[in-house]
């Protein structure tokens, strides 16, 4: 409820993004220039649901699940959970809004399903290759869709931080250093909005007083850490007034923008017979042009520019994890080489030391059979000898 669906669609000069609750914003809505105007809704898995689920039944209100619940959101579950995309062509903005409400709508039980919704325009006020997404808050009650936030902030070119001018608590500024910490370094790429700046009771001054609060807040090292990086990327819109002030000149204003004029005019000590006299400068004080030629500049302009510097960065990264990826095999390999070869030095210590336990074996054993050869002899000799020597003695008693 920061202003976010109401600057984008002050940027598109037209109310496709919805303004209502919270859960309006739940799926993930993306803008970019097309040959005809479409909307194309994908759903949740299997997977991606449980997991969207257990995230959801953590929360302490549990506002997700009884709402879930009373809709009955569960008798429709089963027709939209792993369904293929659905993209309906629209003759026009009108009809285009009217789609986007049906599915997104927190009225309708089948926004629980819907994962992400990609609108294509006509006339889209950005090139081609440019992509305007609305996200869920990064304070979204489930932290599985803040989670989807946290990705793109990683991700994109340019992240617009909205916040309300009258408003920097304590959870803003936890929320700004978390989109800080998830640029990967790149501060710059951050701006912070501060929307709805015509609220205040002086708009000029009270802004000029809040702002120079802010400057020393996003100064600080766990924001931008620089004062002129700071100035450069705040900057304070008026998105409503903006719409409203289109809607003057298109003679379609409604009570809501009629009320939102006259409370601006009061502010500023003019009347509604003013409008028309000043009706540029009070554009001017939204800062919706002034903003989106700052992106225009410092954003679409660098943006082939910052894609090839992604793309070489890739591959940098590619490279870098091959190598240690090619590292650690290198050193597996080598273990194991090295296991093979003490393991093959440990076979023929082994071998060697059998061979030569056989060979003084096989040495005992020829001196064994050399010393029974011998004894043998000897043995045979001793027993002729005594044989002789007992015939001899026989012969000598014959004689005597």
């Amino acid at each position: 409820k920061a202003g976010k669906s109401t600057l984008i669609n002050a940027i598109l000069n037209y109310e496709l993004a919805s303004t209502h609750v919270t859960p309006e914003t739940a799926a993930l809505t993306k803008f970019q220039r097309a040959d005809k105007n479409f909307v194309q809704i994908s759903f949740y898995t299997d997977e991606e649901w449980a997991e969207l689920w257990k995230s959801a039944t953590k929360v302490d209100s549990g506002i997700f699940v009884r709402d879930y619940t009373t809709l009955n959101a569960d008798s429709v579950k089963g027709r939209y959970l792993n369904h293929r995309a659905i993209i309906t062509v629209c003759a026009d903005k009108k009809s285009l809004k009217g789609e986007i409400g049906r599915w997104t709508s927190s009225k309708s039980p089948l926004h629980y399903f819907v994962k992400e919704v990609l609108v294509g325009l006509k006339d889209f006020a950005l090139p081609e290759d440019i992509v305007l997404v609305d996200t869920p808050g990064l304070n979204d009650a489930v932290e599985f869709r803040s989670n989807i936030t946290r990705r793109y902030i990683n991700q994109a070119n340019a992240v617009l931080m909205c916040v309300k001018a009258e408003s920097m608590t304590g959870t803003e500024a936890a929320t700004l250093q978390r989109v800080f910490d998830n640029t990967l370094g790149k501060r710059e790429k951050v701006y912070v909005i501060a929307t709805q700046r015509d609220t205040f009771n002086d708009p000029v001054e009270d802004w000029e007083a809040q702002r120079q609060e802010w400057s020393k807040y996003l100064a600080d090292e766990i924001c931008y850490g620089s004062e002129k990086l700071t100035r450069k990327n705040l900057v304070a819109v008026a998105a409503y007034l903006y719409t409203a002030l289109e809607a003057y000149r298109a003679g379609d204003l409604d009570k809501d923008k009629r009320k939102v004029l006259k409370s601006f005019l009061v502010k500023m000590d003019m009347e509604l017979s003013d409008l028309d006299a000043r009706f540029e400068e009070i554009k001017n004080f939204t800062n919706i042009q002034f903003l989106y030629d700052k992106l225009w500049r410092e954003v679409i302009l660098n943006a082939k520019a910052e894609k090839i510097d992604d793309i070489k960065l890739r591959y940098k990264n590619c490279r870098e994890d091959i190598a240690k990826v090619m590292s650690q095999k290198k050193l597996a390999q080598e273990k194991i080489i090295s296991d093979t070869q003490r393991s093959l030095e440990e076979i023929r210590v082994e071998r060697d030391k059998k061979t030569a336990e056989l060979e003084q074996a096989q040495q005992e054993q020829l001196e064994l059979a050399d010393f029974v050869s011998n004894l043998k002899l000897a043995t045979v000799k001793r027993i002729e000898g005594v044989t002789e020597a007992v015939r001899n003695a026989g012969n000598e008693s014959v004689r005597s």
